[in-house]
């Protein structure tokens, strides 16, 4: 199903639906799951789509804005987030994303 990003010395192209998705760059889910965005990373040498955010729930600030309705800006809400869920710096998870993007 995943295709090796590099093949001969040269970064194969991260296409869908015709255009070319960046790496590390988050975009407006439009699939069937309750998700508000998606990014492409690299895993293992290999591209991985992760989604994060669900679109059912507000959040402290929405950075990319396709969901600030449901911004709540409570400071202790965000911190009972944090409290519950942690911080990473592996930018291979929805929980990195998350923080980033939402809180």
């Amino acid at each position: 199903m995943d295709k090796p990003l590099y093949k001969n010395g040269t970064l194969n192209a991260l296409y869908k639906n015709g255009t070319l998705n960046a790496l590390y760059k988050p975009f407006k889910y439009t699939g069937k799951a309750n998700k508000k965005y998606s990014v492409y990373v690299i895993k293992d040498g290999k591209k991985k789509l992760i989604h994060f955010g669900d679109a059912r729930f507000q959040q402290f600030k929405d950075k990319l804005g396709a969901y600030s309705n449901l911004d709540h800006g409570d400071k202790k809400r965000k911190d009972n987030y944090y409290s519950r869920h942690g911080k990473t710096n592996d930018k291979n998870t929805a929980l990195y994303w998350a923080s980033k993007t939402l809180w």
